[in-house]
C-alpha cells in the first residue's frame, strides 16, 4: 500500500512539474508567438495625437481616410506589415510598418546570418501609385554596424525603397557604389562615407544628427534614432529611418522631420518630410511611419 501511495505521489508530482513548466513556457515573451493580423481588416491606424495633428493634408482639410494593409510577415514572435493611410479624395497621408509586441522578441542572433535578418515587406497596391515607394525592407543589426562607437548598438534599419526588390537584390557592383547622385538630390550636410553594403545601397549619413556631434558638447547625445539617404548608380533609392530596439522598446513617440533635398526623381508623386515612431498602449503594437506628405 505505502508503495501505491509513493507511486501515486511520484506522477502527481511529474504532472504538476510539467503543467507548471508548459505554463511557463506559454507565459514566457521569448517564447510564446502572437497571434496573426486579422484578414480583411478595415481598423484605422492613427498617428500620434489624433488624425488632426497626423498630417497637414488631414488637418487643413479635415478628410475622412482609409487604412491599407499590405500582406503580413512572420518576424521574431510576431507580425509586421506596411500601411498606408488614404484620404477619400485619394491624397496619402501617412505610411509605415505595424509590428506586434512579439515582433520584437526572439530575433536572430548570428550576426553573420544576414538573409534571416532581413525582411521584404510588400506594400499594398493603392500606395505605388501616390507615393515614390515600392517597398520596405527591414533588417535587423544584433551587434550593430560601423562605426562602433557610434552604431554598434542593437538596432533596425527600415528602408523604404523607390526601387524593386529584385533591383535591391542586384545592388552589388562596386562600381556603382561609386557612382553618387547629383549633389541637389541629396540634402545638404549629408556624408557619404563611401563603399556600400551589398543588396541594400550607399548610405548618407545626418552629420547634424545628435550622435554624430563632438561626445560632451551641448548637442551631443547616444544613438537612438536617425534618418538616413541611400543611393546606388547616381539614383536616391532609399530613405530610412533607424532605430535602436531599445528605443522601440521604451514606447516613446518621436515625430520628427527630416532634411529634404532640392530635387527629386520620380516627380509627380507625393514625398513625406517627417518620420514618426510610436507604441499604442492598447494594442502594444509598435509603429515606424513616415508623414507630411508634399507633392514633388
Amino acid at each position: 500500500m505505502k508503495k501505491e501511495i509513493f507511486q501515486v505521489t511520484v506522477l502527481l508530482a511529474f504532472i504538476s512539474t510539467v503543467f507548471f513548466s508548459c505554463q511557463k513556457s506559454m507565459d514566457d515573451p521569448v517564447r510564446k508567438m502572437d497571434d496573426p493580423f486579422p484578414e480583411n481588416d478595415a481598423s484605422l491606424v492613427v498617428m500620434p495625437g489624433g488624425a488632426g495633428s497626423s498630417s497637414s493634408v488631414i488637418g487643413r482639410n479635415d478628410e475622412k481616410y482609409n487604412t491599407f494593409y499590405g500582406p503580413q510577415v512572420q518576424i521574431g514572435n510576431g507580425h509586421m506589415r506596411s500601411w498606408i493611410n488614404i484620404t477619400h479624395s485619394g491624397k496619402p497621408v501617412a505610411i509605415g510598418i505595424e509590428m506586434t509586441a512579439g515582433a520584437l522578441n526572439n530575433l536572430p542572433q548570428d550576426a553573420a546570418d544576414h538573409m534571416a535578418a532581413t525582411w521584404h515587406v510588400k506594400l499594398h497596391q493603392k500606395a505605388h501609385g501616390i507615393t515614390p515607394f515600392d517597398h520596405i525592407m527591414m533588417n535587423w543589426n544584433v551587434n550593430g554596424h560601423e562605426p562602433p562607437q557610434i552604431y554598434g548598438l542593437p538596432h533596425f534599419d527600415f528602408h523604404f525603397y523607390k526601387v524593386s526588390m529584385e533591383e535591391v537584390m542586384n545592388t552589388t557592383d562596386p562600381a556603382k557604389f561609386a557612382i553618387l547622385p547629383p549633389a541637389d538630390y541629396i540634402p545638404p550636410m549629408y556624408f557619404n562615407p563611401g563603399g556600400g553594403v551589398p543588396m541594400m545601397g550607399a548610405h548618407w549619413i545626418d552629420l547634424l544628427a545628435p550622435e554624430m556631434q563632438a561626445p560632451g558638447s551641448a548637442n551631443w547625445a547616444a544613438f537612438t534614432h536617425t534618418f538616413i539617404y541611400g543611393s546606388y548608380n547616381g539614383e536616391v533609392t532609399f530613405v530610412e529611418p533607424m532605430i535602436t530596439l531599445a528605443f522601440l522598446n521604451s514606447g516613446v513617440t518621436v515625430q520628427k522631420p527630416y532634411r529634404q533635398p532640392l530635387m527629386f526623381s520620380p516627380t509627380g508623386t507625393n514625398y513625406p518630410t517627417r518620420y514618426n515612431i510610436w507604441k499604442d498602449g492598447k494594442t502594444n503594437r509598435h509603429y515606424v511611419a513616415l508623414d507630411e506628405m508634399i507633392m514633388r
